[in-house]
């Protein structure tokens, strides 16, 4: 396995691509990781070190609509768990650790709860609970609790009213920043953090401005949706981490989530929403 970040693709059953990339050398411990809701395979490159450091291996697929993954119309859970499970397959991995991050997370929980005992650990950060909760909107900022509401009331709508985002990186990252409040800013834009954040967002319009808006009106749809799956029945261990500063995702979620896992632990960091992405392999 080789000590650097590859970016590799896999041609799936069904005809379609599956872009990833597959970074660091696993003695430690191999995962699969869900990126978030915009995100993609460069999701981590900012942690790309730390990862090789730890002596960790994490594979981050592109979900359809993202990076080089071919679009899918009917795209839903069980299309990611079955994804995931030909990715696992392809790679020759029998067990390995699944997370995710923000909206990425409610995938990861779908693919731990399908995929059983090839799942060893679930660790989830900074991820909402849209459909456990009474009022999840009051728990979030403006831009997250809008879009989970559009995405619900009319998903082609929100998509092209994506578009105006979509299409621009600069207007991508802007609207990310200005939603999360002064200490993400600061955070993001940091030299340690800001390539990578730009290059991870630069992957998911490598397609252009409509699937990039087709992918995260659809994937807000789903983890605002009621989930085919209880996390109740997921016994495995599992860490709910989450930033005592999030704006995007109040801490609310947070607990919410904990509660409903057999065997969780509940972590805060000091940090926000991306921060919290850092201490899953902490």
């Amino acid at each position: 396995m080789t000590d650097t970040a590859r970016h590799l693709n896999l041609r799936l059953p069904d005809g379609r691509n599956l872009s990833f990339s597959d970074i660091g050398t696993g003695e430690n411990g191999t995962w699969i990781h869900c990126h978030g809701i915009p995100g993609s395979r460069n999701e981590l490159a900012h942690l790309q070190s730390t990862l090789l450091s730890a002596g960790i291996r994490v594979i981050v697929p592109d979900r359809p609509g993202y990076g080089q993954s071919t679009s899918c119309p009917d795209y839903g859970f069980s299309h990611h768990t079955d994804d995931l499970k030909q990715l696992a397959d392809h790679l020759q991995l029998d067990t390995f650790g699944i997370s995710g991050f923000s909206g990425g997370g409610v995938f990861a929980m779908a693919a731990a709860h399908d995929l059983g005992q090839r799942i060893e650990q679930l660790v989830i950060a900074a991820t909402p609970a849209i459909p456990l909760m009474d009022n999840p909107y009051d728990f979030a900022s403006e831009l997250t609790a809008s879009t989970w509401q559009a995405a619900l009331e009319d998903r082609e709508a929100l998509a092209g009213e994506l578009e105006a985002l979509t299409g621009s990186l600069d207007m991508l990252s802007g609207a990310l920043m200005g939603a999360a409040g002064d200490q993400e800013q600061r955070y993001l834009s940091s030299d340690s953090v800001y390539p990578g954040f730009m290059q991870s967002l630069g992957a998911t319009l490598e397609q252009g401005s409509i699937p990039a808006a087709d992918a995260l009106a659809r994937d807000s749809f789903l983890i605002a949706h009621s989930w085919p799956f209880s996390p109740e029945d997921i016994s495995i261990p599992v860490r709910v981490i989450h930033g005592s500063g999030d704006r995007l995702v109040y801490r609310d979620h947070q607990t919410t989530l904990s509660c409903k896992f057999p065997d969780s632990t509940s972590e805060i960091i000091s940090g926000a929403h991306y921060g919290a992405l850092s201490a899953i392999w902490s």
